[in-house]
C-alpha cells in the first residue's frame, strides 16, 4: 500500500473510532469535557498497533522506490 493511502486509512480509522460514542464523548460544552474513554483508549493503540505494520511497510516501499528511481537516472546519465 502507498504511503498516502496508508495515511488515508489510519486517519480514516481514528476517525470512525472517535466517532463512537463508546469511544470518545464529545461535549458540547467544549474539549476540556470531551475525551477518549477506556475503551477508546484501548481500541486506539489495538488499532495503531495493528497498523504500524502497514505504515512501516509502506515507508519501506517508497523508500525503495526512490532508491530504485536514483540509480535508474544516474545510469541513464552514464549512457548519454
Amino acid at each position: 500500500m502507498k504511503r498516502n493511502a496508508t495515511k488515508d486509512v489510519v486517519y480514516g480509522g481514528l476517525l470512525e473510532i472517535l466517532k463512537n460514542d463508546r469511544h470518545y464523548r464529545l461535549s458540547s460544552v467544549g474539549r476540556e469535557y470531551s475525551g477518549l474513554t477506556e475503551l477508546g483508549k484501548e481500541t486506539i493503540v489495538e488499532y495503531l498497533g495493528d497498523m504500524s505494520w502497514r505504515m512501516i511497510q509502506a515507508e519501506r516501499e517508497e523508500l525503495n522506490a526512490r532508491a530504485k528511481e536514483m540509480v535508474f537516472e544516474e545510469l541513464k546519465k552514464k549512457h548519454e
